[in-house]
């Protein structure tokens, strides 16, 4: 009988053992710190070649990252906390910290789990990159693709042309011409050492997707795509597909300056191979914007807060909000693919954004084309139905920016009209001039123009079918 107790009395000790050991390890789960992100090293100090647009970049880059900083996440701000509290035994400042443990603003960069946070990230305004950071290279998008093979796809069509980036060329305005894919292969068959960096940014991706499902559905083109369709069959289906992909291939030691990316689109861009290094100012806001305006794309100083940067990998996928100034760095060979999209919830942002690029040009490095305006123009004839009240609420309210647009057509027609019969011969002088630079406008931009009127007409029958909708409810 005493053999027998012993026994059960071992049992349950080792069962209570077994429980205290488990409730243990899930508490410290439950307070485990956050993983660090260690962001990997680069050198700025690479070779000029004696030329002296590669010096010039150089300098920009080199003074832009010292005004950087690694971004700080919300794991980082998490972590320096909880850190705090494994130090500290006494109980109400453990408690006075807890608000603190879970903090709604700070980071620099929002970082991404899994699909389903870009997703729900994408539904909604964010002020900040978004970044998913792959695990031993597996991306979002699932697809990959290397350099061999990339280089394989290119010499299938040597003769033709690529438009290219040269850092060495000296004038900025002639830095981009074109090269045939021979001549690409050519320069990148050289040593490392000997070759400069060439960046090409816009080859069309006419190979596979590579663009994550979660941004094609909060995609807006994409969404009225699907709404207009009267079949989800292919039988007799209208449904086409109007998203452009691009290839970023760059070469080592390849800078971009600060600019924004045109109309004031999102922007995804997905590593395949290589590395780039991304900075971005600490606060985006339309003050970053209206100083990069004003002081050009290689002056670091002034953005409020500084700047950030981060660096991507192969899998690593990023998402820039709409007109978020940003330059970047390339350390090694890269290759990246990425596109533009527009979503609901920051249609208002890019109406703004959208506004500005057409008040000042020089913020972004390519100009707007009338595919931008058809599409916005498509997603506002659908936006009473597609977008939420508060949504509806931020484009109308953003619309009020180009109630003062002046179409050139009749003005162009109205001062030939009331032009004086005489008049000092200065004054006569100027008017032709002002006549001459509106009819040149029109000769020059006919299609751009035409797009943009259907644009603003859009956006006003928008305006009034919302504030009709609003008065009837």
């Amino acid at each position: 009988m005493s053999q027998m107790s012993t026994r059960v009395d071992t049992e349950g000790d080792q069962s209570r053992k077994r429980k205290w050991w488990k409730e243990h390890r899930d508490r410290k789960r439950a307070l485990q710190i956050p993983r660090e992100i260690h962001w990997g090293s680069y050198n700025l100090e690479f070779p000029t070649f004696g030329k002296s647009g590669i010096a010039e970049l150089k300098r920009f880059i080199q003074a832009l990252d010292k005004e950087s900083q690694p971004a700080k996440t919300r794991a980082d701000i998490i972590r320096d906390v909880m850190t705090q509290l494994r130090t500290s035994n006494r109980p109400l400042e453990i408690i006075a910290r807890i608000p603190s443990i879970l903090p709604t603003s700070g980071e620099d960069i929002i970082t991404l789990e899994d699909s389903q946070a870009l997703y729900n990230r994408l539904g909604e305004k964010f002020d900040k990159p978004l970044l998913h950071r792959a695990e031993s290279g597996d991306s979002l998008s699932g697809r990959k693709l290397r350099l061999d093979s990339f280089w394989i796809y290119l010499r299938e069509d040597p003769q033709k042309m690529v438009d290219v980036y040269d850092c060495s060329v000296e004038n900025p305005l002639q830095r981009t011409y074109q090269m045939t894919v021979h001549e690409v292969l050519a320069h990148w068959e050289r040593p490392a050492h000997e070759r400069h960096a060439l960046n090409l940014l816009d080859i069309e991706n006419r190979l596979v997707d590579f663009c994550p499902y979660e941004i094609l559905q909060r995609d807006l083109s994409q969404r009225i795509l699907r709404k207009g369709s009267e079949s989800i069959g292919k039988t007799n289906s209208s449904f086409k597909r109007i998203r452009q992909e691009f290839f970023l291939l760059s070469g080592s030691n390849a800078i971009s300056s600060i600019h924004v990316d045109n109309a004031s689109q999102l922007t995804w861009i997905l590593i395949l191979e290589g590395r780039k290094i991304w900075y971005f100012p600490r606060k985006l806001s339309p003050n970053a914007v209206r100083w990069l305006a004003l002081m050009g794309s290689q002056n670091v100083q002034g953005y409020e807060g500084g700047w950030a940067r981060v660096e991507l990998r192969a899998g690593d996928l990023l998402v820039l909000p709409p007109s978020c100034p940003h330059a970047v760095f390339t350390p090694d060979d890269c290759l990246a693919v990425g596109g533009h999209f527009f979503t609901a919830a920051h249609l208002g942002t890019t109406l703004c954004g959208l506004k500005h690029q057409e008040d000042c040009p020089e913020i972004c490095n390519e100009d707007l084309d009338p595919t931008t305006y058809s599409l916005l123009g498509e997603a506002l004839n659908h936006f009473d139905t597609i977008g939420t009240y508060a949504e509806q609420v931020d484009v109308l309210t953003c619309s009020s920016l180009f109630l003062d647009t002046l179409n050139p057509t009749p003005i162009a027609a109205f001062f030939k009209k009331i032009r004086p019969k005489h008049m000092p011969r200065d004054v006569d002088r100027q008017y032709s001039k002002v006549i001459s630079q509106l009819e040149a406008r029109l000769d020059g931009q006919n299609h751009l123009i035409s797009a943009r009127s259907n644009f603003l007409d859009e956006l006003m029958h928008l305006r009034k079918r919302l504030v009709a909708q609003w008065e009837n409810e």
